[in-house]
């Protein structure tokens, strides 16, 4: 178990990065169908990548092996449809979803201009999700013969980025200037709805499901907490985000964020449209029984661009919430490095714990290894 965290935290955590942040004077405000098919193979697709057919469910796709599975009605920041990765096990209990990272844009100037958010401007194509998910295949989390892989008998989802909007969005928008009048599709929140309503669909009755996300990935993680908890109410759920703190943003900025992208936010959820870490708040609340790791640097260099200030600051009063929340433990660590899960069997807390410890202790639900580690 050790080695597999280790080599798939290395291999994923290189290329889950935000993409090119914007500059501080860059973050101001600008004045559920179900269906699948599955994609034909392209010409240089890797043999390891297959094509059952058309299914109507996840449950007809080969075992073993990755298919690229477009989901009725998700699609990408350009309007083109969204495929995802799927890799089933026959009798699986458990599945693991990775959720990609990879920026954000709010703007013509961070869309555009700048390119700040993946994918949002191009085709989600087969090759690649063949160079992307080629990561989680060298991490070994795939691998269904080696006996120090957790994952060995789940079902692996891949969830690309390219919406732009910290798979949080529901909007189309015709920003201002954007050239041939291109319009981004920041459409996160409901692709996230069809990919969990398509697993859930396969495989209703898991006794495990655990969501992993990089950067943006990690964001995505925990405002759709809810999704995957009302999908699997009586599943062991864990969630896991690796450089993604709700750190609160200035108020203009976080309004322009929601506005932007018609972010999700919870009908019951009153804090959550004037403060970003209301989200961990409400989800703690609402699924005692889930529970949620993040993993943070206090002078992360891609979340301060992005925010547009010292971060430091502002990590107070996050720990202070979810020193509160039950369902809540973090590993923060004084470092401006982004995405840390590669560092997993170097880097130490404050305290000494190493953080493939704490991995592991979230992982198998162990409350003696999964405690909170401050700065």
């Amino acid at each position: 178990m050790r080695t597999s965290l280790v080599g798939a935290a290395i291999l994923i955590g290189l290329a889950s990065g935000c993409g090119d942040p914007p500059g501080a004077s860059d973050a101001g405000p600008e004045a559920d169908a179900r269906g699948l098919t599955t994609d034909a193979p392209g010409p240089d697709s890797p043999a390891s990548t297959t094509d059952a057919g058309p299914p109507t469910s996840l449950s007809e796709l080969p075992n073993d092996s990755w298919s690229f599975v477009p989901i009725a009605g998700a699609v990408c920041g350009n309007g083109t449809p969204l495929s995802i990765g799927v890799n089933p096990h026959a009798g699986a209990q458990e599945v693991v979803v990775v959720v990609m990272g990879g920026g954000a844009c709010w703007s013509t100037e961070t869309c555009f201009t700048m390119a700040s958010a993946s994918h949002v401007t191009e085709d989600y194509t087969r090759a690649i999700f063949d160079t992307e998910r080629m990561l989680v295949t060298a991490s070994g989390w795939d691998d269904r013969a080696s006996v120090t892989n957790p994952f060995r008998e789940s079902h692996v989802v891949f969830v690309p980025y390219c919406s732009g909007d910290l798979h949080a969005g529901d909007a189309v928008q015709s920003y201002p200037g954007a050239p041939g009048g291109a319009q981004i599709h920041h459409r996160g929140a409901p692709n996230t709805q069809r990919i969990v309503d398509a697993m859930s669909a396969a495989w209703p009755e898991l006794a495990r499901v655990r969501v992993i996300g990089f950067s943006a990935g990690g964001y995505g993680t925990q405002l759709n907490w809810g999704r995957y908890a009302d999908a699997w109410p009586d599943a062991d759920l864990a969630l896991l985000a690796d450089c993604s703190p709700l750190l609160e943003p200035n108020a203009t900025q976080y309004a322009t964020w929601r506005a932007s992208w018609n972010m999700h936010t919870p009908a019951d959820c009153t804090d959550c449209a004037t403060r970003f870490s209301a989200y961990d708040d409400y989800y703690d609340a609402r699924y005692p029984s889930s529970r949620f790791g993040l993993m943070a640097t206090t002078r992360d260099s891609v979340i301060t661009s992005f925010w547009g200030t010292d971060i430091a600051p502002l990590y107070a009063p996050l720990l202070e919430t979810l020193d509160d929340n039950e369902t809540t433990r973090y590993f923060v660590v004084d470092s401006a490095d982004h995405v840390i899960l590669g560092q997993a069997g170097t880097l130490r807390s404050a305290d000494g714990t190493l953080l493939i410890d704490w991995l592991i202790g979230w992982l198998t639900n162990n409350p003696a290894t999964f405690q909170s580690h401050a700065p």
